[in-house]
């Protein structure tokens, strides 16, 4: 499968595909080169990256999908990318950029490419169920696009974004617990009546503090499924450590555009 195709970045990776029903089984049919694949995905890891090897699809698709939904947000800070994704190992992080780069699916200074486009649309609807139950609540293309970085008003903003998220089925939202602002992160539980369940929760001594760490919150709405999953591995302890580690990063670049943590 070649890179030359146009590709539409308003449409789904692979929408030139056609389905073909075989012995039980359809398969996805490239008429230009004749290649079959049992499924999108494995047409654009194993036919577009010719990708293969021991690592396993899903788990690399997912982190591909994290990385292009950043790009597809914001340029996101080296340093806050190293610290949030990569685990604190650049030479990883610059590897794998470069090699996003080399495949055409972002471009350093303009983000993500035609090609990327169509990626993510793909990526987003092809999500396998045991991944989506999972990992629940990933914001729409088009929310990533603009989804509370509007001009309006910051409280506005953010109402916004927590309106969008209660469809998501997992997302940080502001509450009063007691007399104390606080900031918790609800998940969809399981059961019989699967009702929202608070996961992680953060206290803030005023409603001023907690909203300017909602904003930043909101900018990162990328990140919120990755996040809620180390929720609910862990409790508290390491989503809280992590998010003051990205959180310190990102206080020290604040000329990007993207609101600010008031440090006072």
């Amino acid at each position: 499968m070649t890179r030359g195709r146009h590709v539409d970045p308003e449409l789904p990776w692979g929408c030139w595909l056609r389905i073909e029903p075989g012995d039980g089984v359809a398969e996805f049919v490239d008429d230009a080169t004749g290649e079959r694949w049992s499924t999108i995905r494995d047409a654009f890891w194993h036919g577009r990256l010719g990708m293969d090897g021991p690592i396993g699809i899903l788990p690399a698709l997912e982190f591909l999908h994290g990385v292009l939904s950043q790009w597809a947000r914001r340029k996101p800070d080296s340093r806050e990318l190293t610290t949030d994704m990569f685990a604190g190992n650049s030479l990883f992080q610059g590897w794998y950029l470069a090699w996003l780069t080399r495949e055409g699916l972002i471009a350093w200074r303009e983000g993500l490419t035609a090609e990327g486009w169509a990626v993510l649309h793909m990526l987003m609807g092809t999500r396998p169920q045991d991944v989506r139950k999972d990992r629940p609540g990933r914001a729409t293309v088009a929310q990533l696009v603009e989804l509370g970085l509007g001009p309006e008003e910051r409280e506005a903003r953010l109402a916004r974004v927590e309106q969008a998220a209660l469809k998501w089925g997992v997302g940080f939202r502001r509450t009063k617990i007691g007399a104390w602002p606080h900031v918790i992160l609800v998940k969809r539980g399981e059961g019989e009546v699967p009702v929202l369940e608070t996961s992680w929760s953060l206290r803030f001594e005023n409603e001023e503090q907690r909203d300017a760490f909602y904003e930043w919150l909101c900018v990162r709405l990328d990140r919120w499924p990755a996040w809620a999953e180390m929720a609910g591995r862990s409790r508290q302890p390491e989503l809280t450590q992590h998010l003051l580690m990205v959180l310190a990063i990102s206080a020290t670049n604040t000329d990007r555009g993207l609101p600010a943590i008031d440090q006072t």
